[in-house]
C-alpha cells in the first residue's frame, strides 16, 4: 500500500546537517517548490528521513548493481591515483571520497525535480538516472562534483524504503 505523507515544514538546514554527519560540507541546494512537490507523492519515507538513509550509499559500491560507476568504484578501479593500494580498506576509500568531495568548490547536492527536463537553479540541465529510475518510485538526489567525479551522480532510495539505498553515476 502506498500512502501520501503529511509532511512537516522542511528546513534546508536539516539537509545540510545530514551532510555534515558524514563530514561533508553544507552543499545542499534546497528548492522549496521541488521538495513540496516531491513530498506530495506517495511513499512511507519523508524527504529528510530518505536523505539521511541514502547518504551512506555515497561511499559504497552500487547496491543495485556493483558494476555501475560511482565514487567507490572510481577509487577502487584506480587506487594508485588516490595513493591507495589494491587492497585499500573501506575506511580508506571513504576517506578519499570525503576528501574529494570536500575539496570540490562546486559540490552541490539537490533533489532531482520531477520535470521532464529537470534543471538546477542556475539553469544547468540535471540528467535523470541512467537506468530509468523515476521520482514516482524513488527519492532521487543528484550530486554535482565535477572536480572529483566527471559525470552525473545520483543517490536513490525507494519512496517506501523497501530496498537498500544506492548510488551510482555515469562517466
Amino acid at each position: 500500500m502506498r500512502i501520501a505523507l503529511a509532511h512537516p515544514q522542511m528546513d534546508p538546514a536539516d539537509f545540510n546537517s545530514a551532510l555534515q554527519v558524514h563530514a561533508l560540507p553544507p552543499a545542499y541546494d534546497f528548492s522549496a517548490d521541488v521538495h513540496r512537490a516531491q513530498q506530495a507523492l506517495p511513499g512511507s519515507l519523508d524527504a529528510l528521513e530518505a536523505f539521511r538513509r541514502v547518504l551512506p550509499a555515497l561511499f559504497l559500491p552500487c547496491a543495485a548493481d556493483p558494476s555501475r560507476d560511482g565514487l567507490a568504484s572510481m577509487v577502487r578501479s584506480q587506487p594508485e591515483s588516490f595513493d591507495l593500494t589494491d587492497n585499500a580498506s573501506n575506511e580508506q576509500v571513504r576517506a578519499v571520497i570525503t576528501a574529494g568531495l570536500v575539496a570540490d568548490p562546486d559540490l552541490s547536492v539537490q533533489m532531482l525535480p520531477a520535470d521532464e527536463e529537470p534543471k538546477a537553479a542556475d539553469g544547468t540541465r540535471l540528467f535523470p538516472p541512467e537506468y530509468g529510475e523515476t521520482v514516482d518510485d524513488y527519492w532521487i538526489w543528484t550530486i554535482r562534483c565535477q572536480g572529483f567525479f566527471p559525470g552525473p551522480l545520483w543517490l536513490l532510495i525507494r519512496r517506501d524504503g523497501s530496498k537498500q539505498p544506492y548510488s551510482y553515476g555515469f562517466i
